[in-house]
Parts: C-alpha cells; sequence; structure tokens
C-alpha cells in the first residue's frame, strides 16, 4: 500500500482510470492477495482489479489506517483499508487490499493435531514409565515377599535365609520369630460363629484382649443388697439401669464389684474385709462394700452428686446446688473408693470400669496410685453444653479427674461433643476433634459414644405362649378385669422422668377420647427415691396430689384411671407388668439412655405392645419404631397414647419385631466389648 500510494496519489489527482486500474491488475499476481480497489472518501468504489468480488462495499469510516476480517463464498478474507492524501493532507481516496486468511485456519488446524499427538505421545510414555517403576520398585519386592511369607508360613526356614543379605532381611527374621512364638503359644479357643455378641463372647474377647487381667466395676451403687426384714434377710436385686447394664458382664467376665454397702444386713452377711461372692447360690464374682459414714453419704451422695451433679445435667428445670462441704465430702468418699480399689488390685494388672458421676475424680486418682491401671469411666447420664457446666464451681477440678482415664464413654455423640467443648472452653487440653481424645499433662484420654443396653436374652425370659397366662394372673392379682387394656410405667420417683406429665396427658386421653373410661388402667411403679433431698420430697407430694386428682375426676364404681405402685418390684415383677400391658409410656424430660424401654422390648417374645417414647431419650436414637413424642406436648401425647391403644397386632408385630433386632444386636455385651 507504500508502494501503491506515491504512484496512485498522481494518477487519481489526474484522473488516469486506465493507467489505474492496469496498476492495480499487476499487483494482483501473489497468490494470496485476492485483490486491491480504489474508493472515494466518501465511500463509493473508484476502480479496482479484475479480482476483487463485486459484493465487497467500500467502508467509509476508516481512520488513516484500518484492518477487518470479513467472510465471503466460506473463505475468510483480510481487509488493510489506508488513506491516500494530498501533500496538502487533503484525503484523495481510499486504498484497498484483500488478502486470502484461509491459511491461517489450516495451520491452526494442523498445530491443535500436532498438539494432541503430542499430548497423548507424552502421556503413553508416562504411563510405560510408572509400569516399569512400580514393576522395580513394588511388584517384584511384594511378589517376592509374598513367595517368602508362604514359605515361612510352611517352616521352610532355610528359604528365608536367603534374604538375611537383602532389604527384607530384617523383616523375615522378625516376622519368624512371630510365628515361632505363636506356634509355641497354647491355641485360644475358636470364636462363636453366630453374629450376636454374648456372654462366652465377650469372656473370650477379654481374654484375648487382656490375657488374666482382673476387671473391677466401681459404682456407688451394689448389685446385692442384704435387708433384715424382721428374724429373716432378704436379698434385694435394684431395678437399677445401672446395675442390668453391668452386672452381666461381671457375671460373663469376673472379677470384683466394689460398690456402696447400704443393705440393712449387709455387714453381717459380709466378711471381715466387707466381701461376699455374688450372686447367691452360684458365685461368679466378688462383692467389696465399701462402709460410709452418715455425714459422708449425706455429703457425697445426696448433696453433691444428687443436688448438684444430677440437676446440672440434666435439663429439668431444677436448679442445682453447691455446697463446699458437700464437695469436700464428695472429694473424701472418691479416696475411700481408691482406696478399695488398690487393695483389690494388690499388685494384679487390672481393668477398672468405673460408672457414673459419683466418681468424676476417681479416675485422676488412680492415675496417680496405679497408672499400670487401665481404667475408663462411663457416664451414664446426660452432659450439659459448656454454659450449664460453668455453673458448677468445681468443674475444671471434675473434668480434670474424668480425664485421667483412659476412655470416657457416653450414651450419644451429642454428649462427648459436649463435653470436647466444656474442655476446650475451660482446660489447658489439646481437644482432637477428629479423633475425639484429650491430651493433658502428657496422658491421653478417648471420649467415644457407646449406647448402653440390656442382657440379652434377658434372665427373666418368658415363652411366646406363657404370656396370656402371666397377663391374666396378674390382672386377677391386680383385681382388674380381664379385657381391660393396660398401660405401665416403671421408675424412680425422680423429677428428670415425666412423671407428672405423663399422668396430665393420660388425663387429656379421657377427656378427648372418653370410651377409655373404665377401660384402660395406667400402672405407675415408681420406688422412691433420695427422700432426704427437699426436692424430692415435694416431688412425690406432688405426684400424689396429681394421682388424687384425675382418680376424682374419672373414677366410678371402683374404677381409677392412674395406679400408684410406690414401693420397690424385683426385676422378676417388673417384667410380669411389661408383659400384661398394652404399652409402656416413658416420658423422661432428659435421659442418658433409658433401659426401661430396652426392657420392655426385652420382655415382649409375643411381639407385642406398643412402646411410647420421649424424644429427649438416648434410647429414641435407637428405638425409631416406637411411637416418639414430646413428653411436653401434653395434646400430641394424648394423641399418641390414643394411637398405641387401637394398633393392630399386626402393626405392633411389626414395630415389636424391628425394636427387638435392634435391642438384641445392640446388647449389653455388645456395649461391653
Amino acid at each position: 500500500a507504500d508502494t501503491l500510494g506515491v504512484s496512485l496519489n498522481e494518477m487519481i489527482r489526474l484522473d488516469r482510470r486506465s493507467s489505474v486500474k492496469s496498476l492495480l491488475n499487476r499487483m494482483t499476481n501473489d497468490s494470496r492477495l485476492i485483490g486491491v480497489s480504489v474508493c472515494s472518501p466518501r465511500g463509493t468504489l473508484v476502480n479496482k482489479s479484475d479480482t476483487v468480488p463485486k459484493q465487497i462495499a467500500c467502508n467509509p469510516e476508516i481512520a488513516d489506517t484500518d484492518d477487518r476480517l470479513t467472510l465471503y463464498q466460506g473463505t475468510a478474507i483480510h481487509v488493510s483499508s489506508h488513506k491516500l492524501r494530498a501533500p496538502d493532507g487533503e484525503t484523495l481516496a481510499v486504498l484497498n487490499v484483500f488478502q486470502n486468511s484461509s491459511h491461517l485456519r489450516v495451520r491452526a488446524e494442523a498445530t491443535q493435531r500436532y498438539i494432541i499427538f503430542a499430548f497423548i505421545g507424552i502421556g503413553l510414555l508416562v504411563s510405560l514409565v510408572t509400569m516399569a517403576v512400580y514393576r522395580w520398585t513394588v511388584a517384584g519386592p511384594l511378589d517376592q515377599l509374598t513367595r517368602t511369607l508362604k514359605f515361612i508360613a510352611a517352616g521352610r526356614t532355610k528359604f528365608a535365609k536367603s534374604f538375611e543379605n537383602t532389604d527384607l532381611g530384617p523383616f523375615v527374621r522378625n516376622l519368624e520369630k512371630v510365628l515361632r512364638d505363636l506356634r509355641q503359644s497354647k491355641p485360644l479357643p475358636a470364636p462363636s460363629t453366630t453374629g450376636l455378641m454374648t456372654a462366652a463372647r465377650l469372656r473370650e474377647v477379654t481374654q484375648r484382649l487382656f490375657g488374666e487381667a482382673k476387671f473391677c466395676v466401681v459404682a456407688n451403687r451394689e448389685p446385692y443388697i442384704h435387708n433384715r426384714k424382721g428374724s429373716k434377710i432378704e436379698v434385694q436385686f435394684p431395678s437399677s439401669g445401672l446395675v442390668s447394664a453391668v452386672e452381666p458382664i461381671l457375671r460373663a467376665c469376673s472379677g470384683v464389684w466394689i460398690g456402696h454397702g447400704s443393705g440393712s444386713a449387709d455387714r453381717e452377711t459380709a466378711d471381715g474385709n466387707g466381701i461376699i461372692l455374688v450372686p447367691p447360690g452360684n458365685p461368679e464374682y466378688a462383692l467389696k462394700r465399701v462402709w460410709l459414714s452418715k455425714e459422708e453419704e449425706q455429703g457425697y451422695y445426696f448433696g453433691f452428686a444428687n443436688e448438684g451433679l444430677w440437676p446440672l445435667c440434666h435439663i429439668a428445670h431444677t436448679r442445682p446446688i453447691f455446697r463446699n462441704e458437700d464437695w469436700e465430702q464428695y472429694q473424701k468418699v472418691n479416696k475411700k473408693f481408691a482406696d478399695a480399689f488398690n487393695e483389690q488390685v494388690n499388685g494384679a494388672k487390672t481393668i477398672a470400669l468405673i460408672q457414673d458421676y459419683h466418681f468424676a475424680l476417681l479416675p485422676g486418682i488412680l492415675r496417680q496410685s496405679r497408672p499400670d491401671t487401665v481404667s475408663s469411666l462411663f457416664w451414664h447420664i446426660p452432659w450439659p453444653n459448656p454454659e450449664a457446666i460453668a455453673i458448677c464451681p468445681w468443674k475444671n477440678q471434675i473434668m480434670a479427674g474424668m480425664l485421667g482415664a483412659d476412655l470416657i464413654g457416653f450414651h450419644t455423640q451429642y454428649h462427648c461433643n459436649n463435653f470436647l467443648d466444656s474442655v476446650d472452653r475451660f482446660m489447658e487440653a489439646r481437644v482432637d476433634r477428629e479423633n475425639f481424645s484429650v491430651t493433658i499433662r502428657g496422658h491421653t484420654c478417648y471420649v467415644k459414644p457407646f449406647p448402653i443396653s440390656i442382657e440379652w436374652p434377658p434372665r427373666n425370659d418368658a415363652r411366646p405362649d406363657e404370656i396370656p397366662e402371666i397377663r391374666a394372673k396378674l390382672l386377677e392379682e391386680l383385681g382388674l378385669p380381664k379385657d381391660i387394656m393396660v398401660g405401665v410405667g416403671i421408675d424412680r420417683l425422680d423429677y428428670t422422668k415425666g412423671i407428672i406429665e405423663r399422668f396430665l396427658s393420660i388425663e387429656r386421653l379421657l377427656e378427648k377420647y372418653p370410651q377409655y373410661v373404665g377401660k384402660f388402667v395406667f400402672i405407675q411403679i415408681g420406688a422412691p427415691s433420695r427422700t432426704q433431698i427437699k426436692r424430692y420430697q415435694d416431688f412425690n407430694s406432688e405426684v400424689q396430689e396429681v394421682t388424687n386428682r384425675i382418680n376424682w375426676r374419672f373414677g366410678q364404681n371402683g374404677y381409677e384411671p392412674i395406679h400408684l405402685r410406690l414401693n420397690h418390684h424385683d426385676a422378676a415383677e417388673v417384667f410380669r407388668y411389661y408383659r400384661a400391658s398394652k404399652l409402656c409410656y416413658v416420658s423422661s424430660l432428659h435421659d442418658g439412655m433409658n433401659l426401661v424401654a430396652k426392657e420392655f422390648i426385652a420382655a415382649r417374645s409375643d411381639e407385642q405392645g406398643v412402646l411410647v417414647l420421649s424424644s429427649f431419650t438416648g434410647a429414641a436414637k435407637e428405638l425409631t419404631d416406637a411411637l416418639i413424642i414430646n413428653p411436653y406436648d401434653i395434646e400430641e401425647n394424648a394423641d399418641a397414647l390414643h394411637a398405641a391403644l387401637k394398633m393392630s397386632p399386626e402393626e405392633q408385630r411389626l414395630r415389636m419385631q424391628r425394636l427387638r433386632q435392634v435391642v438384641s444386636t445392640n446388647n449389653v455385651y455388645n456395649w461391653a466389648a
């Protein structure tokens, strides 16, 4: 364009159009040059070479030079425009040069193909190199190791000696030693073939893990209580969730149970060291009783444990009370139980199973006095969030004592999370939330959820065909009609169990569905508990008042909808009530697990009956085929009771089959293992 500019300026100024035409045609001999045209400043075509397509027009709006791409009949055309000016600067014309740019696309496609093939080639090369490296560095030695293991297992150690001077030499020598020791050791019994965890399988597991180590349960409550009744001594097996869950473990694994000797005849039935072999008539383990003074029991048990920690850990709207003298007794009793533990251990390797909130300090004490002891603490009640635990003046001492254990167990992951949050908030410790552990002063304690359960099959089991007879006999003893529908509640008289809310729901049921008046009775078995504490005295009075009011309102001709049985019932008697009932109502306001729900399921071998269960129990996470309720919602609870009473036998069977499958699989031996 620059070369043509001088000649064209003169020709255009002199209007020599034929000369311009001839010059433009001579310029189009290049194979990539399509043509050249000249336009007036106003955008009209003045002249062009013969090769310029007629459809390509002039562009009047250009700067001194302009470049653009256009498409003509599938061919990409590059247009370069230049203004031709007179010496005085006036624009005489616009020169347009048209070039074929399709060769750029061809080259781009060729480059793209080259890059693709290059990457494929590089990928294949890398794969071949990787395979070769794997073969030389991994597969070959693994094959060699496999052959070595086969020869060693067959006892051909001469072959193994050929590896002495190789990288596998140290490994092969150690492996030979392990196998030689195994051949020389006495083989243990073959494991049980069933998938269900049983007492025998639990015993086998503990022997494999701990050998002849001694198991020691430390709990406030003792599994067998001897009480004097007149001139006779009676043995009582408490209907405690803790006892019913933990006692089968010691019967399976043997050992010793250290508990508070609270029975009126406990001293005279034990030896001089407070030891008695139990169960009576078929002893399987030792019970070591610890004697507490009235002051110790009042401060440690009724005071700090049950007026302080119990309401603090349960969201039941009762204010916790903390007294310095109670805390002193709590520390003193924890030390007394540690002394009893050390006396029983007497140098033997021991596995300590510490139970519940009564002994929060005991793991830390044992860590100091017996660091060789493998200790675990199971917290049977909920653990509150950090805002709630902050109320306790001695929270740091309590958590430090608990962290002396190797393992802390709660019923649910939620309680584990609350505990870790509390430690993280108030303690100088490293909290590992990935592995759920706490490291403090060089000691690591794991915090894990273990939903507790019951013995399976239960000791008070019954065949399905026996249950109608059991029901008929119990109703006759109670003076109730044979066709009456029975509901049952089994609890200690405790404000956390939702007993008053339960009775209000029954009242609403009779209001809303009057057809049940005279046709439904609810039997509440509730052993008086902690009657030395004023809150429990007040609660007992409230329960009596609500019961009397509802019975007065709906009672007629000797019929009373609520039957209170405020005395102790042993496990066999409780199971009779379970089997005679249409439903079991568990309405805890806050509970760690609640084993009543699982006991009811275990009792129903006939696969009948309905479980109405509070969502605020740990059991509700597992027993999803129960009717789950909010114990505070009286209207919802009345409807749930109505649904339970009218549920068909077929639906009851389907629900109970699934519930029994859950409880039998996740039994107490599985929890212990």
